[in-house]
């Protein structure tokens, strides 16, 4: 499976009479029953074209944003942060009448079906990037001025890197 669909299968678990409920709000939120194996296709289709759309769309965001830290700046998080929100209004109106599971969530049930959903390569892929970015991050914080983009860069990748590790170690073992 690709990289979207780790992603997807995060917000996916079956309960203990096996059937498949969806945590639109993951761990924060309460699930729902999926009716039909077409309605989890969908659903699972929506969310991988929204992670899909949101990565293409931050791109754009950067380029827009200009200087860290100005008022166009977070003018532009801002809208990027309501238009990702309001793409999800639609899995929200269709799941809403699904009926609400028992069960809850948690972080580690997440994080296990998203690391067995994703390919042991892409896993691997993820981690050499994760890393590599927190090498730039730390030149950029130890060999440049732009110290607050280095120190951010470093501890968001490797806070990324931490996370693909410990996906590495869950899939092993599951």
């Amino acid at each position: 499976m690709g990289y979207f669909d780790g992603l997807t299968a995060a917000a996916f678990k079956q309960d203990s009479q096996g059937r498949d409920l969806f945590f639109i709000w993951g761990k924060f939120g309460k699930g729902r029953v999926v009716p039909t194996e077409a309605d989890g296709a969908a659903v699972r289709n929506y969310l991988k074209n929204y992670y899909i759309c949101l990565i293409v769309g931050i791109v754009p965001m950067i380029m827009f944003a200009g200087k860290a830290l100005e008022p166009r700046w977070f003018l532009a998080i801002g809208i990027f942060m309501v238009l990702a929100l309001a793409a999800l209004v639609p899995l929200f109106l269709r799941t809403r009448q699904w009926a609400m599971a028992d069960e809850r969530l948690t972080y580690r049930e997440a994080m296990a079906a998203s690391a067995s959903a994703h390919g042991a390569v892409s896993l691997w892929l993820l981690v050499a990037v994760s890393a590599l970015l927190v090498a730039m991050g730390l030149f950029v914080l130890l060999g440049t001025d732009a110290t607050l983009i280095g120190l951010l860069c470093v501890l968001f990748f490797g806070a990324c890197l931490g996370v693909f590790v410990w996906m590495l170690f869950v899939r092993r073992r599951g």
